[in-house]
């Protein structure tokens, strides 16, 4: 139980940190988040598009490597958040890849490597 109200924290914390970095740039803000706290892994995209009617369909990967670990997906209006955890090997590399689509026309992928300690 405290372990989760942990991890609900760290999400919360990134989540409003991200959040206001989107609202300073007044636009489209797609970036991958990857935290480790001991051996789970916490993994957050919050997507948005700056523009309430576009359809935003995100999926975000996490890989060892080239070996895949867990994925989390989800579609809106305007913008999605989504976030996942899954247990991780420590001292092994992992990549968090976003992909995304705006109303339907695939945009670049987006990624981010850390290091479970």
């Amino acid at each position: 139980m405290k372990r989760r109200v942990l991890a609900l924290t760290v999400l919360l914390v990134l989540a409003l940190t991200m959040s206001a970095q989107a609202i300073e740039s007044r636009g489209a803000a797609f970036k991958p988040v990857l935290s480790f706290n001991g051996t789970t892994a916490f993994c957050y995209a919050d997507c948005k598009c700056g523009n309430p009617s576009d359809k935003v369909e995100a999926t975000l990967t996490l890989y060892q490597g080239s070996t895949y670990v867990d994925s989390w997906s989800d579609s809106g209006k305007d913008s999605v958040f989504i976030s996942g955890e899954c247990t991780v090997k420590s001292g092994k590399s992992y990549t968090l890849t976003l992909t995304y689509s705006i109303n339907g026309t695939a945009k670049p992928s987006v990624s981010t490597t850390a290091t479970c300690p």
